[in-house]
């Protein structure tokens, strides 16, 4: 069984929390999508996925150039945002 929180507030809050959600939600989308332009250019220019550029990357093939950290660094971002949408879109309300 999955580990759960709770959070309480009143009933009459609950519409302000889940617009409140969404909003950020929507703003997290946006930046995703963002980083995911960048992270197709990355890939255009380099010929390589970004699964098998964070593999060469972190078993340290890659070397430490500038352009492979910023590559690396939006690589973690997307991944962030992505969890941390699909954490978003797994809340579940109860009256």
């Amino acid at each position: 069984m999955k580990d759960y929180a709770k959070v309480v507030i009143e009933k009459k809050g609950l519409s302000s929390l889940q617009e409140s959600i969404n909003i950020g939600k929507q703003v997290m989308e946006q930046k995703l999508a963002a980083y995911k332009k960048k992270i197709e250019k990355f890939e255009q220019a380099r010929g390589m996925d970004t699964k098998t550029f964070t593999m060469l990357f972190n078993k340290g093939e890659l070397g430490d150039n500038k352009e492979w950290i910023e590559w690396d660094h939006v690589a973690n971002v997307a991944n962030l945002l992505n969890r941390k949408i699909h954490d978003l879109e797994n809340l579940k309300y109860e009256y």
